[in-house]
């Protein structure tokens, strides 16, 4: 079987799990993981930035992924500055700052997003985002993900890395899952993502 269709098997698996949760299920375990993040990740690099506030970039959940809601609304409360996707021509993602639940509008695939108006937040500014939080569908506990197959985060951290370049500190990338998406090994293409941090409802993995 070819690469390819491994992935695409996986992806099918995983989301047919994710699927099966009944809603008040996964609000649930959505709130726990965003704790977990909250408190073991996001809280101590705070206090090791005093009197600095984290820039925090996150996908905004869409149907049965793991609500991001919480997390938002928690870095918001501390001051954060959260900012978010806009998927744009060109297979490539625009940010934006995240100005309220009203302010979303149905994107691509019906996914909410800022409006094509909303201010962009500007390449050169790429380098002082302190964390992603990245959608997907399947992971491992080496950091290997599987995404929707669109390639946008994967070319994200490219601009990302390449923004930072020379910079103190990187930003981190971080994944929320259920634990019915953590698979045992996936297969991985040089392009591909590596996260730093997977948080399930009741675990935090940390990759690097």
């Amino acid at each position: 079987m070819e690469l390819k269709e491994i992935k695409s098997l996986l992806r099918q698996e995983a989301a047919a799990k994710r699927a099966s949760l009944e809603e008040p299920v996964r609000q649930t375990l959505s709130a726990a993981a965003c704790r977990l993040a909250e408190d073991e990740v996001l809280a101590p690099l705070r206090r090791s930035r005093p009197g600095q506030r984290l820039t925090l970039f996150t996908y905004l959940s869409f149907k049965d992924e793991l609500s991001t809601k919480p997390l938002v609304e928690s870095c918001l409360q501390q001051g954060d500055k959260v900012l978010v996707p806009r998927v744009t021509k060109g297979g490539k993602l625009s940010v934006h700052g995240f100005e309220g639940w009203a302010a979303l509008k149905p994107g691509v695939w019906g996914i909410p997003e800022p409006d094509a108006d909303s201010p962009v937040w500007p390449e050169e500014r790429y380098g002082d985002i302190d964390v992603v939080i990245v959608p997907g569908l399947v992971y491992d506990l080496q950091g290997g993900r599987i995404g929707y197959g669109g390639g946008y985060y994967d070319r994200f951290a490219q601009q990302l890395k390449q923004a930072a370049d020379g910079r103190t500190g990187r930003t981190l990338f971080v994944s929320l899952m259920f634990e019915e998406q953590l698979v045992r090994q996936v297969p991985a293409e040089a392009h591909d993502l590596s996260l730093d941090v997977l948080i399930t409802p009741a675990n935090v993995f940390y990759i690097n």
